[in-house]
This record gives structure tokens, C-alpha cells and sequence, in this order.
């Protein structure tokens, strides 16, 4: 008997997929995509289901009669369909994000919620945090990279994603939450309890950098508010006079594009292409950068390593790609795919891999990365010290042109 019902909810998630196509919503990487406009949907082609999608009904009545256990309410029986539909896809970035943590993640791109201040990314198949700068986690001594085992005693689980993972983290400020991380090269898993705060996202960070006439950027993450920071940022740091910006995209997993990425791009290179889009019929639409301009007469140099990912990579793909700049550091994290969003009746989201992004010279990011034209480490030895060779080396660049 279960390895019939096995059989039957395998054929059930496969046919799921064709359903899930024609569902109504709108394209978005991250909440943008080509189209700002809703999506537009073939009611003639989706007004019938495939015609073994009866299959479905037989198992679900079978479930329904023969199940030895209680079970679940509609909803989750549905969104578990629905997951194991997008699992059989091979693709971690098409995932089932729930309606609560569909709004939590809406809310996130904002600029601010409660929780422990820290991004959750899916690397090599392990869930791992990326602490924000002055952040509950980072206080708490969370490096970026530490893998999550568990939350609040509960272990991951293989269905979890990091919207689940991350919903889970946030709640009400002032709670408590116990994490369980693994760390590289750590003998030992480290155990932290964390206050959540309301954490309020300055997603840009900056200084001028003391002995040298340049100034420090450092972006986080690409929310609705970036373009605005930055500008602030660069403006301030020109005011006082400096010779030359040192970018620091690392650690940074993305976030809202287009607009962030194309206005950086274009305060330094206004007009240039930043990245192409690569749909799946083949056609293809090329992103330029606006044209701000504010520090078109500045040197500058770019930060990067296993964090720097999404649209933070197609900010240093399209500097890479100029011949304008250097990129320094580690490789960074081949995150390379455009994920529409797609709302459904219930209020949760459907992201979907719909397009590939490419750098303007038709280098392909996803699964692959970008290699720094100077490559060097930042071992946990050196961050302990307070030891930064990457932003030394980007300092010598700026001095020097090599």
C-alpha cells in the first residue's frame, strides 16, 4: 500500500507543474522582473487540466480513505504537491514561499522587521547565515558562512528553504531565539541565543578610510531604499574630499533589481550595459545603467567574495566587464538566475526561474561566478585579528594602478 501511494503522489507532483504554468501573477527578480506589468495569462490554453490530471483525485481519495494517520489540513496537502512539483525541477531557486512568509519577505525589502539581523542563503546545499554589519547576529559572534543545524532545538529539515528559514528567525522583538551553527574549521557546533530586535536595514555603509584619500562603500544587500543611500553616501564622501571609492560588495546576496544595480553602475559608468536578461525562448533584453554620474570622475576599485551574489553579482559583472576597474577578492557566488514571482489565490508565492542573466560580454554567472582579476583570501584568522588584506589591496590598487 505505500509504495502504491508513493507511486501515485509522484505522478500527482509531476502533473502539478503543468497546472502551476498558467498560474496568474507577475514576472519579478526579487519583486522586479522585465515586466512591471502583471503578467498576461492564456485563459484558452489553461481552461483545461491535462488529461491524466484525474490521477490526482484518485490518489487524493485513496489518501483521503486508507491513510492510517490524521490527515493534514487541505492547504498543506496542496503547497506539499506543490512542493515536491518544484523539487522534481532540479532548481533550489524555484521554490513554494507561504503566505506569511511571502509577506514577511515583501516586508524585508523594505528596510526593516523584527528578528536577528541576518540574511539566510542556500550554498552547496546547507542553509548558512550572512550577518548584517552591527547586527543582533553579528554581536552574537555569527560569522558569514556559519551553517544553521538548528533553530530553537528544532533541526532543519530537507524541505526548509531559505524563506522558511529565514521566516522562522524573525518574530516579535524582544523573543528569543536559540540557533545550533556549524562552522568551518570549528571542532565543535556553537550554540548562541539571540534577542530579536527590530532591525532596520542600512543597506549602505560608509567612511573615509583613514591614511588614504579614498573613500569606503560598503552595500549589503539591494533594497527599495539603496539607490537613495548610496547617493547619500557618495556625496558625503566627496564633500571631504576624496581621490578614489572603494566598493565592498561582499557578503552581499542580492536583493531588488533592476534599479539598485543600474543606479550604482551608473554613478561610476553612466549609460553602459550592465546585464542581459537570456529567456528560455531565446530572446534576449539588455539592461544599461541610468545615468547619475555622480562619481564619473572618481577612481574606484571593487570587493568581492563567496558572498557577493545575485544582483550584487551583476553590479561587479558589468564593472569586471568595462575594463574600467578591477575586481578583488574571492570568487563570488554564481548566483546567476532570474526568479519570477507569481502570486497565488492563498496569498502565497510561486518563484520560478525564468531567465538567466548574462554579463554584458555574454558571460554566463549561474553556477559559475566571477573570478577577481586579483585573487585574495580572507581567512578566519585574519578577521579575528581585525585583519582586511583585500581592502589593502584594494588601497595599493588606487595608489598605484596595478
Amino acid at each position: 500500500m505505500a509504495g502504491f501511494l508513493k507511486a501515485v503522489v509522484l505522478i500527482i507532483l509531476s502533473l502539478f507543474v503543468a497546472i502551476l504554468a498558467f498560474a496568474a501573477g507577475f514576472g519579478a527578480n526579487v519583486y522586479y522582473s522585465r515586466n512591471t506589468a502583471p503578467v498576461t495569462v492564456n485563459t484558452a490554453s489553461s481552461a483545461q487540466p491535462p488529461e491524466k490530471f484525474g490521477l490526482m483525485w484518485e490518489a487524493w481519495r485513496i489518501l483521503k480513505d486508507e491513510f492510517y494517520y490524521d490527515i493534514p489540513a487541505q492547504t498543506a496537502m496542496v503547497h506539499g504537491m506543490i512542493r515536491g512539483s518544484l523539487a522534481s525541477l532540479g532548481d533550489p531557486y524555484s521554490v513554494l514561499v507561504e503566505p506569511a512568509p511571502a509577506q514577511q519577505e515583501a516586508t524585508n525589502l523594505q528596510g526593516n522587521y523584527g528578528g536577528i539581523g541576518a540574511k539566510v542563503d542556500l550554498r552547496k546545499g546547507v542553509m548558512v547565515l550572512l550577518p548584517f554589519p552591527d547586527s543582533p547576529a553579528s554581536k552574537a559572534g555569527i560569522l558569514a558562512g556559519d551553517e544553521i543545524i538548528k533553530i530553537d532545538d528544532t533541526e532543519l529539515k530537507p524541505e526548509d528553504t531559505p524563506d522558511s528559514v529565514q521566516n522562522k528567525l524573525q518574530g516579535e522583538v524582544g523573543s528569543k531565539v536559540k540557533l545550533t551553527l556549524k562552522r568551518i574549521g570549528a571542532p565543535d557546533d556553537i550554540v548562541v541565543e539571540i534577542t530579536r530586535q527590530e532591525i532596520n536595514i542600512p543597506t549602505v555603509q560608509y567612511r573615509k578610510l583613514d591614511n588614504a584619500p579614498y573613500g569606503y562603500i560598503q552595500v549589503t544587500l539591494e533594497s527599495a531604499d539603496t539607490s537613495k543611500e548610496f547617493e547619500r553616501a557618495l556625496n558625503e564622501l566627496k564633500a571631504s574630499g576624496v581621490q578614489g571609492i572603494v566598493l565592498d560588495l561582499r557578503n552581499n546576496p542580492g536583493g531588488l533589481f533592476p534599479n539598485p544595480a543600474l543606479d550604482i553602475v551608473g554613478q561610476f559608468l553612466p549609460g553602459v550595459p550592465v546585464v542581459t536578461e537570456k529567456y528560455r525562448d531565446g530572446t534576449q533584453k539588455t539592461y544599461n545603467a541610468n545615468s547619475a554620474s555622480g562619481a564619473r570622475d572618481l577612481k574606484f576599485v571593487v570587493l568581492v567574495n563567496g558572498g557577493t551574489a545575485s544582483a550584487a553579482e551583476i553590479i561587479a559583472g558589468a564593472f569586471l566587464d568595462s575594463g574600467k576597474t578591477v575586481l578583488i577578492g574571492e570568487k563570488t557566488f554564481g548566483k546567476g538566475s532570474v526568479q519570477g514571482l507569481y502570486p497565488l489565490s492563498d496569498k502565497s508565492v510561486l518563484h520560478i526561474t525564468t531567465a538567466k542573466w548574462l554579463t554584458p560580454s555574454g558571460t554566463e554567472i549561474d553556477g559559475v561566478g566571477l573570478k577577481p582579476n586579483i585573487q585574495i583570501p580572507l581567512t578566519p584568522e585574519d578577521a579575528a585579528k581585525g585583519l582586511d588584506p583585500q581592502l589593502d589591496r584594494a588601497i595599493q590598487y588606487l595608489n598605484t594602478g596595478n
